[in-house]
């Protein structure tokens, strides 16, 4: 699968995201406590998360750990996951973080979304709110094309080319 995300200048078809001819399929708000790898790699690279869910409408349990590498094609990401446990608390994670992954991770921040999933048979697009960030999407498909069709209706600003983490990291903590 291919990602893509953009930040929004504003609203424009937001709203009427079902207008583009895909369905609500759930509600979510989550904090993501991000890790840098202590060898220097890019969190768009080498990404460490431990992702703490306020609400969730997936079938997940409340406090995920995420290990990725990912990798950019045409201006898309393609994520290998490498690690995915899933734990009740974020206790839980943050002791198997430290236990597991700490030689090579440190923390670094936190961030916060909410958000609303939508999907058709050929994408799915999360509507996001991102902490200090504003309004995002990011889309899912097999296809590059899928994806550049799709964002055509609506007022880009930003198209990302490293990962949310990153870009959250360069412009809010290391700034």
């Amino acid at each position: 699968m291919k990602y893509l995300r953009v930040i929004l200048k504003d609203n424009k078809n937001v709203n009427n995201i079902e207008d583009f001819k895909v369905k609500k399929t759930s509600e979510y708000a989550f904090y993501d406590l991000v890790y840098l790898n202590k060898n220097g790699a890019s969190i768009t690279d080498d990404t460490l998360k431990i992702r703490v869910y306020q609400k969730n409408e997936w079938d997940s349990k409340a406090v995920l750990v995420i290990q990725k590498r990912a990798t950019l094609e045409n201006g898309a990401k393609v994520d290998k996951v490498l690690t995915r446990e899933q734990f009740d608390t974020e206790e839980e994670a943050l002791k198997f973080v430290e236990n597991n992954l700490s030689q090579d991770y440190e923390f670094s921040f936190k961030f916060s979304k909410t958000g609303i999933e939508y999907k058709n048979e050929n994408i799915r697009v999360w509507v996001e709110d991102v902490e200090n960030i504003g309004i995002t999407l990011e889309l899912e498909a097999e296809k590059i094309d899928s994806l550049n069709d799709f964002i055509k209706h609506f007022n880009v600003k930003e198209r990302l080319n490293i990962s949310l983490p990153e870009y959250y990291y360069l412009r809010y903590i290391k700034a």
